[in-house]
């Protein structure tokens, strides 16, 4: 109890220092004026009275008067009657209470003792005034932490799209210095079809969908303008499983399901690619009762892709993180917070991964 009494008179610090030294001097100046000074009991009560008007006017009646425009001066002046008609009142009756005299407290005696009202009235707009001026204080004060936070707000804003600005030249750049000249490329692989599919139509086959796999990924750009569209990248999608089956020469089970509907959706290219890449490397898709599964899903207010395969026991880690973290990043500089991404073991058996854009 002491820790929070003090803890609140170091917040009221300034209150109380103000409090103290305008009741001190208003005493002093007005006891030696009339040459007499009051009972203590008569000033504490007198000013808890006053100080309780000061408060009750600036957090009470003036933040209701003016919590909307409408009819706000309407308010003000009902309210602040009927704030200094109690106050009258309440002074009365103290005053009452605090004298020797044995005549009964009436209401009409209030008004009939005109000294007594009017010094009343006087003390309580004196009060009112003051606590006008305070009012007018703290709002500013709230409106100028208001105006600064939102500068903040702003400033931080302009540091972080800079941030991802750099990020995006740094990612330009990686990906230009990593491009590799795409005339030689399908060349080379235009000529590794023809020699290759004369023996093996198989692998001819296999060669023709990684040169379109290829070219897809070195030519998919993304811009803010305009995104690619899925359904490129989706026909990508089962040249990648073909050409898994034909390097693990075995069957791969995989469920794929795409709408209809996904396939004109414009979406940064290569994620979907990279997802199901992870899932042929780190996957165990060998067993018909455990298929994996890539499925999207497009509705008005949202894009989402589920992955889901069974874990390998051979599993190795290496590139997997890395691959994730490139994920979160593009989706982050694409669209910013407007989106989840999460990936994670279940049963011991399953890895999840979910993406969810919201549209």
């Amino acid at each position: 109890m002491t820790k929070k009494i003090f803890e609140w008179t170091k917040i009221q610090k300034i209150h109380l220092i103000g409090w103290s030294l305008f009741i001190f001097f208003e005493i002093t100046l007005i006891g030696l004026a009339a040459g007499a000074f009051g009972k203590p009991i008569n000033y504490l009560l007198h000013y808890i009275l006053n100080i309780g008007l000061f408060y009750s006017n600036a957090h009470l009646v003036l933040k209701i008067s003016f919590r909307t425009k409408k009819h706000a001066i309407s308010r003000l002046i009902i309210l602040m009657g009927l704030q200094i008609a109690g106050y009258i009142l309440l002074r009365a009756l103290l005053n009452y209470y605090l004298s020797d005299t044995t005549k009964s407290f009436n209401f009409p005696t209030i008004v009939e003792n005109y000294r007594s009202f009017f010094q009343s009235l006087w003390r309580g707009l004196f009060f009112i005034g003051l606590s006008c001026f305070y009012y007018l204080f703290i709002e500013y004060k709230s409106e100028r932490t208001l105006r600064e936070e939102a500068e903040n707000a702003k400033h931080i804003k302009r540091l972080r799209i800079r941030e991802m600005e750099n990020e995006l030249s740094i990612a330009q750049y990686d990906y230009l210095r990593a491009q590799i000249n795409p005339h030689l490329l399908f060349n080379t692989l235009s000529f590794l079809y023809d020699s290759i599919r004369k023996y093996n139509e198989d692998a001819g086959q296999a060669v023709l969908n990684l040169a379109d796999l290829m070219r897809f990924s070195l030519e998919a750009r993304e811009s803010n303008e305009e995104l690619p569209r899925l359904e490129e990248e989706i026909k990508q999608i089962f040249n990648l499983i073909e050409l898994n089956k034909i390097r693990k020469d075995k069957e791969q089970f995989i469920d794929v399901v795409i709408p209809e509907d996904t396939k004109q959706f414009r979406f940064i290219p290569l994620v979907i690619i990279t997802l199901l890449e992870n899932m042929l490397k780190h996957g165990n898709l060998s067993r018909p009762e455990h298929p994996g599964l890539l499925e999207l899903k497009l509705s008005y207010a949202e894009f989402s892709i589920h992955t889901r395969n069974l874990i390998s026991t051979k599993i190795h880690h290496s590139g997997f993180n890395k691959g994730m973290e490139n994920i979160e990043k593009r989706l982050r500089l694409a669209y910013g917070d407007n989106f989840t991404f999460y990936y994670e073991k279940r049963d011991a058996m399953y890895f999840y991964v979910k993406i969810e854009l919201k549209l």
